[in-house]
């Protein structure tokens, strides 16, 4: 991950279409999980304190600050109702979930997964690769974590 920077995160961050893009690179940079980002809901900001509500797939809470740029990000995500792709627009679902599908997603992966947790991360990791395509910049796709992106930066 030779070209992998915070300024070059914030430039293709700065160039997302879609608030939902644009919000899963931002908790990156905040360090936040993907497998985190999958259980973010609606009422997991408190947007005036500032504070995230992160909880994972066994319940687990911790809480975490955020940036004023992340809150912002986050509402605009939340309320994001329809999404721009490289062919289309398309409707999103409505759910209380931050990272909202479309009905084409759901279906695609319908016949191979259950739950909504799992439909949410290969939506997030088919929105990275989508990014990683669209801004030159393949290292996006592997980064999977916001702790490998510090890991990452230290090592340069």
């Amino acid at each position: 991950m030779n070209d992998l920077s915070v300024e070059k995160l914030i430039q293709i961050e700065s160039q997302c279409r879609n608030p939902q893009d644009a919000i899963i690179i931002r908790l990156f940079l905040e360090s936040i999980e993907v497998h985190e980002i999958v259980y973010l809901k609606k009422q997991s900001l408190e947007p005036i304190k500032r504070i995230l509500t992160i909880t994972d797939s066994s319940g687990r809470e911790r809480q975490q600050f955020v940036s004023t740029k992340c809150v912002e990000l986050y509402q605009k995500a939340i309320n994001q109702k329809n999404y721009l792709s490289k062919e289309e627009v398309v409707a999103l679902r409505d759910t209380d979930y931050l990272v909202k599908v479309s009905f084409i997603d759901y279906v695609a992966y319908e016949s191979m997964i259950q739950d909504i947790d799992s439909v949410i991360l290969r939506t997030i990791y088919k929105r990275l690769h989508d990014l990683a395509e669209l801004n030159s910049f393949p290292e996006l796709t592997y980064l999977h974590t916001g702790t490998q992106l510090i890991r990452e930066l230290v090592k340069i």
